[in-house]
């Protein structure tokens, strides 16, 4: 009975180990490395992405299921399933870090297009890493702590268009890394630890646009690093520990249009340090440690730069000869120069700004430079307390018109916000300050009032003209003085030679001087018509009131004294009238009986 217990269990036990000899086998021969992960037995797994139309696999995204997965895996062998696809992704989705490029896997994959290997360890890029893919056009390789790159890691990808290697730790950037790629366009090395670059790293690299090598750790350029980069159109220099630009720096760059410096630690530039770079649209230096630009010439042949920014530096002084070369550059509508958050003071060295300010057609700009910002001293920001007190404190000088004044704007701002620095044009004349214009407006009134003395002489001759007593005396042949004189004034003067002149004509005359007396305006009455307009509008369109504003906020103590004396001006208009015409009279007389 024993016996047949035996060979009952025997039998049970080789037909369970049968089967399960038999479900291995059946397992290993239909696994696939796309197949779903509870049937799926490969170290290396993907999600695939099928074409349905021709049942071929498009893309992948892959992870490790084994640590310590060595290159000569079999595993790998499973990607000729995948050799017709464009797009590969490897990342870290389990935990289990890829510490290699899969160059035995890349060589399976002839039609790849774009890689993209992220969160891996790979401590550096091998030669030929990607086995000479012709058609790849995008490698990504971010966040895996490369260290290194070898030389020829990327080469003979003839239709590589961008090269992706932002946050790892490369350090240095050896000279032949990259070969034989005439089609990339764009490389990145944003937040690595890259302290050196070596001359002409990047030689063979004649068509890239864009580089980017910004949070790094790069203090020294010379004008070999960038040696064959003859179509580079952006470069990203920002976020390292550069202190000096120096001569030709950027010299083989001839057709860069941007040119980012920001957050470094640049304290000096070179004469010559942006030489070469006649193309340049966008140059930012903000951020840095620049206390003055001493030579004058830092930015010649910067003919395109349209936008400059020097914004939070510790500059003391911005020089007009140093700005003289390209500041006509920035009176165009696309424009800016942003400078704010200096310590420039507040004194005339700043009043090249104004020129700036009258002549720009950007208004961001225009508003930008109205809001400079600078340090006053302490005799400066005494003027401007006491100016503040006055205001404050001297009663209203001007009236209220917020009844009569609808749909004004006004900017308020919080001084408290100026950590102690003050607005360079509400200061410009505190500091004595003054420009071209200034001068010009001085002439204007200086001339105006010679205009006005020479008026109110001809007035009060006139008068006393008038108001003394007419006699007619008996003509006499003129002597021969009389005649020199005559003639010396008739130069000046126009002569009637009418020797009788008809009633229409003395008629004529006298509406010609009505007409003249009404189009002539001397400076006295401009200054009435300027304090208050007159009914009619006469004097509207006279060149003196072409800057009066269009709702005026006039003086109290001009509107008091216009009204208590109005009845007197028309009595004075009326007065002047009488004179024009009794001196009309008198001159036709006496031509009469001449």
């Amino acid at each position: 009975m024993a016996f047949w217990k035996i060979i009952t269990v025997a039998f049970a036990t080789s037909i369970v180990a049968e089967a399960k000899w038999y479900q291995h086998q059946k397992r290993e021969a239909t696994s696939n490395i796309c197949d779903p992960v509870y049937n799926n037995t490969n170290h290396v797994q993907c999600y695939c992405v099928v074409d349905h139309t021709a049942d071929i696999v498009r893309s992948a995204s892959c992870h490790l299921t084994k640590r310590e997965v060595q290159p000569d895996d079999a595993s790998w062998n499973s990607f000729e399933t995948l050799k017709n696809i464009n797009k590969l992704t490897i990342a870290n989705t389990r935990g289990i870090p890829l510490t290699y490029i899969p160059t035995k896997a890349m060589k399976l994959m002839q039609q790849l297009v774009k890689v993209d290997i992220k969160y891996g360890n790979i401590e550096k890029i091998d030669t030929w890493a990607f086995a000479n893919l012709s058609l790849l056009e995008e490698i990504t390789l971010s966040d895996n702590q490369i260290k290194g790159l070898e030389v020829m890691a990327f080469t003979n990808h003839r239709e590589l268009t961008s090269i992706g290697l932002d946050t790892n730790n490369i350090v240095e950037i050896y000279r032949d890394v990259f070969v034989n790629l005439p089609s990339l366009e764009k490389l990145y090395f944003t937040n690595n630890k890259i302290t050196t670059i070596h001359d002409k790293a990047f030689i063979h690299l004649m068509n890239l646009r864009e580089l980017e090598i910004d949070r790094n750790s790069i203090f020294s350029l010379n004008s070999d690093t960038f040696s064959g980069l003859k179509n580079l159109q952006k470069l990203d220099l920002s976020g390292n520990f550069l202190e000096v630009i120096g001569d030709n720096t950027f010299l083989p760059l001839t057709s860069l249009k941007s040119l980012n410096l920001e957050q470094n630690n640049i304290q000096m530039l070179d004469e010559r340090a942006f030489n070469g770079l006649s193309h340049l649209n966008a140059l930012t230096l903000a951020h840095n440690k620049l206390t003055t630009i001493e030579n004058a010439k830092t930015f010649h042949g910067l003919d395109s730069l349209s936008m400059l920014s020097l914004k939070s530096n510790q500059l003391t002084e911005l020089k007009p000869q140093v700005m003289e070369p390209i500041l006509t550059n920035f009176y165009h509508n696309a424009s800016n120069l942003d400078v704010e958050d200096n310590n420039f003071p507040c004194d005339c060295r700043l009043d090249w700004f104004v020129k700036l300010i009258n002549n720009t057609q950007s208004s961001h700009l225009k508003l930008a430079t109205e809001n400079l910002k600078c340090v006053p001293d302490s005799n400066l920001r005494d003027l401007w307390a006491k100016t503040e007190d006055t205001e404050k404190t001297g009663g209203q000088v001007f009236e209220d018109e917020e009844s009569q004044v609808q749909n004004t704007d006004y900017e308020y701002y919080d001084e408290t916000q100026l950590n102690g620095k003050l607005f360079y044009i509400d200061v410009r004349d505190l500091a004595n300050c003054t420009n071209i214009s200034r001068h010009q407006s001085v002439k204007k009134n200086d001339e105006t009032k010679r205009i006005a003395v020479a008026v109110e002489t001809t007035t009060k001759l006139t008068t006393k003209a008038i108001s003394s007593p007419v006699t007619t005396p008996k003509p006499t042949p003129p002597t021969k003085n009389e005649s020199i004189l005559k003639t010396k004034a008739s130069k000046d003067t126009i002569v009637v030679t009418t020797a009788k002149p008809k009633t229409d004509k003395i008629s004529a005359m006298i509406k010609d001087n009505e007409m003249k007396n009404k189009e002539t305006f001397t400076t006295v009455r401009l200054a009435t018509v300027s304090a208050k307009p007159l009914e009619h509008n006469i004097y509207d369109q006279n060149m003196a009131d072409e800057a009066r504003p269009d709702k005026i906020k006039a003086h109290r103590s001009i509107q008091d004294d216009v009204k208590h004396n109005s009845h007197l001006n028309h009595n004075d208009a009326c007065r002047n009238m009488n004179s024009v015409a009794l001196v009309v009279m008198i001159i036709s007389f006496r031509l009469y009986f001449y």
